[in-house]
């Protein structure tokens, strides 16, 4: 599987402290996309889900739940099925994806693998990141997103963090600042010129769409 990121203890995509994973290769394109880097495809990124599954092994038992964006992650469905299927089983079932895709999209496309991923995991947060349409709510870019709860069980998790606020993680690695999470419109450009102003940082796109 085609994979860009991977971070934990991740905080602010979801509920608890949570694996999130960046996958590669999207066509939407969304205008002022937090991740343009992610559109094209990186077959020498592309990991094994053994591989993958023995990094978890490392953590496991302290980890409340996974979120996987990108990138489109639905442009590696089979892939994606099997990751799914495998954490639900083995992790845990708060398994958070957000797509550019509606669900309705997703529905119709008639898929049984998109169809097993849907029945799998905990909420789908759906639709293409709409610049003008970014009004600050929480867990998601732009306020055309919805937020589908699909388990019954995980709806008391949720439903506080959507009364809530947004928030961001920053990672600073060597000369990269990755910020994790969804900040408030305009925080990334405000960061962007005063990091490289202040001390020639150049930031990597990891906020949410």
């Amino acid at each position: 599987m085609q994979i860009d990121r991977i971070f934990y203890p991740v905080k602010t995509l979801g509920y608890g402290s949570r694996i999130a994973i960046w996958t590669i290769g999207c066509h939407h394109a969304c205008y002022n996309c937090s991740n343009p880097e992610l559109w094209k495809k990186q077959p020498e990124k592309d990991i094994s889900l053994k591989k993958l599954f023995e990094t978890f092994e490392l953590i496991k038992g302290a980890v409340d739940g996974l979120t996987i964006s990108g990138g489109e992650p639905f442009e590696q469905p089979e892939e994606l099925y099997e990751l799914v299927r495998e954490f639900s089983e083995n992790y845990s079932q708060d398994i958070l994806i957000y797509s550019g895709y509606t669900m309705e999209q997703l529905q119709n496309k008639n898929n049984p693998v998109i169809d097993g991923i849907l029945s799998t995991i905990a909420v789908l947060i759906d639709g293409k990141y709409i610049e003008k349409l970014n009004d600050n709510l929480p867990l998601r870019g732009s306020s055309n997103q919805r937020i589908h709860l699909l388990k019954h069980s995980y709806r008391d998790r949720y439903l506080p963090l959507l009364e809530g606020n947004r928030t961001v993680q920053t990672i600073i690695n060597q000369d990269e600042l990755f910020t994790i999470g969804i900040p408030v419109k305009g925080y990334r450009d405000y960061l962007e010129v005063n990091l490289n102003k202040q001390y020639g940082i150049q930031m990597s796109g990891t906020d949410e769409r």
